[in-house]
């Protein structure tokens, strides 16, 4: 595939037409010399890089945050706590935490076991599926691109 190949549902390769016409539907110019674009400086580029980095951060803490707050209330449910200190919210379901808002022990999702017969026809859909990309019977299509913030092993 050529350098400046669009592949259909990915994102046009930078300065190539496709690019141009996406940036001049945005209303952006592309770079070049005559035209400085104060939102894309490196100063702008790298505050966003390290904002993005920052935000990134924050939700692996939060995650775990959450999922501690989460243990921290299952224990309180079973020892019977949050029934003492809380009032039963509509129709006995959850506690009411505020006056619109519920807190609500859910049930886990289902988690399928499947037979041997059945894992048996999944491993030849899967050998079907390879068989058919490896042999190009098989098409595909892109999402949306994204950027994504990877940790370094060194």
């Amino acid at each position: 595939m050529p350098s400046n190949a669009h592949v259909a549902g990915s994102e046009p390769v930078p300065g190539s037409p496709e690019a141009v016409l996406l940036l001049a539907g945005l209303g952006v110019l592309p770079a070049s010399a005559e035209v400085i674009d104060p939102r894309f400086s490196p100063e702008a580029i790298a505050r966003a890089i390290t904002r993005l980095l920052s935000l990134k951060q924050e939700q692996e803490a939060l995650a775990e945050e959450q999922k501690q707050l989460h243990d921290h209330l299952r224990l309180a449910h079973l020892r019977g706590d949050l029934q003492q200190q809380l009032p039963a919210g509509k129709d006995g379901n959850g506690y009411r935490i505020a006056p619109q808002t519920l807190l609500v022990r859910r049930p886990g999702r289902r988690q399928w076991r499947y037979s041997l017969s059945c894992k048996e026809l999944e491993c030849q859909l899967k050998a079907r599926q390879v068989y058919e990309q490896q042999s190009g019977d098989a098409s595909y299509s892109l999402g949306a691109a994204f950027w994504e913030v990877r940790s370094v092993k060194d």
